[in-house]
């Protein structure tokens, strides 16, 4: 067994480099989100730092300005605004009486008026009664400068969580990496390296006996010591297999008895040679039966062989008879049939054994039990059997049926004078005459004993002209002369008694029974003629 291919995994398909891509994702994410909150954040400080700077600082001038405004100093408090209007966050520092009138204003160098900003605005009370309000200090932060300090600051800590996001993802990578990843690589790469069936097992990394790669290294040695049994019971199975194939393949070519194997259609699918001999076919010959009817080929009633084929299917059980083969020359073959079909229609098997012998034993035997040994016509048993079945059958088909007695005249005149041997002649050339007249196959011509016979006409009815015709020829014939062994030419005459079913009767014996009656009533009235029974 050749290992399976396992090509290595790259691309966008290796898991290590999807967690690369999804950890450094996840970290520009998280930067991302950390850079913006902590730019906010640090803004927000900024902005915050830089108003308490300036509160500070009019905290410290404070007093200042409330003795310059006590006093009414308009020196004393344009000198205060001016310094506070020196600082880097204020842009413009004012002090506006409680009437509204400015006493003092400053602006920063290059900042002109109506410049939009936030004020800051502080009352200006007495020094001796801080209830007393004698004026407001406002002051315009300097905003460019005040965001200037917020985005540095907020960009610094951006950054920084930026910096720490990708350090992080880094880190998380290289320990992945080292604890997942490269473990699972090398043990993919160990498997792929290994043959089925092979002894060698995974190595379990240090530091990873009791963790999930220690799991699975486990799990995939014990998914290899079960292949590897596996295997070897398939190999085990497999060599059994093959050698008890052999022993059937031996068994199969060597049996006496012919195996074939067809399809629901008849067709051959497979036979052993023993099926050659006795289809005396060749092999090639056999073999260019599979695209044939291998049943209608080989059988002379191949219905009967598919009646048996549905039989064995219905029964799910073996069915066997005797069937006759397709003739080949003159030889008549017979072979008994086993056939064994499988309910749901699949292939049907089939054992033949050579009965040939047997059957033509059997019809032998039955041959001279049935039939006359001297004319080789039905005997009286046969007669009378044949003549029952042929009533019944007429009578269910409501058919008609003529039945005929026939008596030879002279003949034991002729057997006493010119003995035994010549009365058999005399009862041989008139079986012939008797078959002539009668030329159908279904139709019965029987010796019921010495000189009496019986002929039962099928379908032949009292006004039938066939009727007259045959009658006419069984007297001519029987009446012709006969030459003996030693030269001799003799005569008998004959007499013929006739009923016809149902006229007559419908039952063999009162058929007999009319038919002999009209047979005497020909031989008291002048012999050579025939006569019909009178109706029952």
């Amino acid at each position: 067994m050749t290992a399976p291919a396992v090509s290595r995994v790259r691309g966008t398909r290796s898991l290590q480099l999807r967690f690369m891509l999804l950890a450094f994702a996840s970290a520009a994410l998280l930067a991302v989100v950390a850079a913006t909150i902590a730019y906010h954040f640090g803004q927000a400080r900024a902005l915050a730092s830089s108003r308490s700077n300036v509160e500070a600082v009019v905290a410290a001038v404070e007093k200042t300005l409330a003795i310059g405004a006590f006093a009414n100093d308009p020196v004393l408090l344009q000198e205060v605004v001016s310094g506070l209007a020196r600082n880097e966050w204020v842009d413009v520092a004012e002090v506006v009486a409680p009437d509204g009138r400015r006493l003092a204003r400053a602006a920063r160098p290059g900042v002109g008026p109506g410049l939009p900003g936030s004020w800051l605005q502080r009352p200006v009370l007495s020094p001796f009664d801080g209830s007393e309000r004698l004026a407001q200090l406002r002051i315009q932060i300097n905003e460019a400068r005040v965001r200037a300090d917020a985005d540095r600051e907020a960009y610094t800590l951006a950054a920084a969580m930026a910096g720490q996001a990708a350090v992080l993802a880094v880190v998380l990578y290289l320990l992945a990496a080292r604890l997942v990843s490269r473990p699972i690589v090398r043990l993919a790469s160990a498997l792929r390296r290994m043959q089925p069936g092979a002894e060698e097992r995974l190595q379990t990394p240090a530091g990873h006996a009791h963790d999930e790669i220690g799991v699975l290294i486990a799990g995939a040695n014990a998914l290899l010591d079960s292949n590897e049994r596996a295997l070897q019971t398939e190999r085990q199975l497999r060599a059994a297999v093959e050698a008890m194939e052999a022993q059937y393949r031996q068994i199969f070519d060597a049996s006496s008895a012919g195996i074939f194997v067809v399809d629901a259609q008849g067709r051959l699918i497979n036979a052993n040679p023993t099926v050659s001999r006795l289809l005396s076919l060749s092999m090639g010959e056999l073999r260019a039966l599979g695209e044939q009817d291998f049943i209608a080929r080989v059988f002379q009633r191949p219905e009967q062989v598919r009646q048996m084929m549905a039989e064995a299917a219905q029964r799910c059980e073996a069915v066997s008879a005797d069937l006759e083969l397709a003739p080949v020359g003159e030889a008549r073959r017979w072979v008994h049939c086993l056939i064994s079909a499988p309910p749901d229609g699949g292939t049907v098997e089939g054992v033949i054994y050579d009965v040939t012998e047997r059957k033509t034993n059997e019809n032998a035997v039955r041959h001279r039990a049935e039939h006359d040994g001297l004319t080789q016509l039905k005997n009286r048993a046969a007669g009378e059997q044949t003549l029952a079945r042929l009533v019944h059958e007429a009578r269910e088909g409501a058919a008609s049926l003529s039945v005929v007695c026939i008596d030879l005249d002279g003949f034991k005149r002729i057997n006493d004078t010119h003995g035994h041997a010549a009365g058999d002649a005399v009862l041989v050339a008139c079986a012939e005459r008797m078959r002539a007249a009668v030329r159908r196959s279904s139709d019965l011509v029987a010796r019921l004993g010495g000189d009496e016979f019986l002929v039962a006409l099928r379908d032949v009815g009292p006004g039938d002209a066939v009727l007259t015709q045959v009658m006419t020829q069984l007297i001519d014939g029987l009446s012709q002369p006969i030459e003996l062994a030693g030269g001799e030419v003799v005569r008998v005459g004959v007499s013929l008694g006739v009923a016809c079913l149902p006229l007559h009767g419908d039952q063999a014996a009162a058929l007999l029974r009319s038919a002999d009656e009209a047979l005497y009533h020909v031989k008291r009235n002048g012999k050579l003629a025939f006569a019909l029974a009178l109706p029952g």
